[in-house]
């Protein structure tokens, strides 16, 4: 049974690490190719915006599924999704490829989620359950911290389009490990009864709190990814070394996670993460003066180790809310509104970006993180595990 969970772990976390060095490797360098073939900050807005936009609506329905046809088939689509998706950008050197690839590449990561997070949920055993959430979490921050610095390289040392090709290229060769997924995934099924709108589940007190929480931090997370790379390259960074900074933010946030049992074990979850939100705010706010590589590194290891704690504690908390039968519902759910604020930030950010620049933008962003923390008591996990 051990060697069997060992497998599971194993397989779990190389198929992850695989899919988020080509996903989590293509973003950076998508406002950087967009700028470079003549998109406006409203434009690069728009763009990372649609990234989000299908999943917005569908995540609930494609939850659903997973809840009852398992996961080998969903997992196998979304590696053949991105794929696709980035291997546009190598057949079309243009704007209009860009838009169709963010359409598809959005797409996959939500289907890839849904399916490696319900995996991980889907086990009885509280330690067990904890256990796979934190080998998913782990792998996650691994391949965003190796994705960048192989596009970042890739591209400075050959093209955006081959960057691109090498990453859809990585995703086709990784398309064997799906097929270890058992088809008939023991994930429970949903009984025959009416089980009710997927929103009646925010009646449940710790998934709201949950919920609100996974906002807060993709918000600071995937606004990072958005505009940093364009404050980077407006004070001269190449492409490599912005793909090595944003390695560092996620190379931060795989180091943390090590910690985080022995972290979670001295201090109490809500003051963890309600520091996490302080420092990721301050971070955001520090930014646009810090005009060094050295310090924009140091901020980036910062915001890091802040994302990389409060995530895997609300996927955690997610899992642990919800009914066991509706477990890959309730992540639709979440990433509901998670895809909402991946649309609402860089379209209102974007838009205000020609007005106020870039720098404007981080403070903008620094001052809500910075103001969800003041009212983080109000929507933190009260309940003790």
């Amino acid at each position: 049974m051990k060697k069997r969970r060992q497998f599971h772990s194993y397989t779990l976390f190389t198929c992850t690490t695989l899919y988020m060095v080509s996903i989590a490797g293509s973003r950076p360098l998508i406002p950087l190719y967009a700028n470079n073939l003549g998109a406006s900050h409203m434009e690069v807005g728009v763009l990372v915006s649609l990234f989000s936009f299908l999943p917005l609506f569908v995540s609930i329905p494609f939850g659903k599924l997973i809840d009852r046809v398992g996961i080998k088939k969903p997992l196998i689509t979304s590696i053949i999704l991105g794929s696709v998706a980035l291997i546009i950008l190598f057949l079309f050197g243009n704007i209009a490829g860009v838009y169709l690839s963010q359409i598809f590449s959005g797409l996959s990561q939500l289907v890839f989620v849904l399916s490696m997070q319900a995996y991980s949920g889907q086990f009885s055993k509280r330690k067990i359950r904890e256990y796979y959430i934190s080998v998913f979490s782990i792998a996650v921050a691994t391949g965003s911290f190796i994705g960048p610095l192989i596009a970042g390289f890739s591209t400075d040392f050959f093209s955006y389009n081959d960057a691109f090709l090498l990453l859809g290229i990585l995703l086709i060769l990784m398309l064997p490990l799906s097929f270890v997924f058992n088809s008939k995934q023991p994930i429970e099924k949903p009984s025959r009864k009416k089980t009710g709108n997927a929103f009646d589940l925010l009646r449940i007190p710790d998934l709201r709190k949950a919920v609100l929480v996974s906002s807060i931090i993709l918000l600071s997370k995937d606004t990072y990814i958005a505009f940093f790379p364009l404050l980077a390259s407006e004070n001269g960074l190449s492409a490599f070394a912005i793909g090595v900074i944003v390695s560092l933010n996620a190379g931060a946030g795989m180091l943390i996670r090590g910690f985080l049992p022995w972290i979670s074990q001295h201090l109490k979850r809500d003051m963890i993460i309600t520091l996490s939100i302080l420092l990721a705010g301050l971070s955001y706010l520090l930014h646009p003066i810090a005009d060094h590589i050295v310090w924009l590194s140091i901020l980036s290891l910062l915001l890091g180790f802040c994302t990389g704690i409060a995530q895997p504690l609300s996927i955690f908390a997610t899992i642990m809310a919800l009914p066991k039968n509706r477990v890959a519902e309730g992540l639709g759910l979440r990433l509901t509104f998670n895809k909402l604020t991946q649309i609402l930030a860089p379209l209102s950010l974007g838009a205000v970006s020609g007005f106020i620049g870039m720098s404007g933008v981080f403070y903008i962003c620094g001052m809500i993180i910075l103001t969800g923390s003041i009212h983080f008591k109000k929507v933190i996990f009260t309940k003790k595990e």
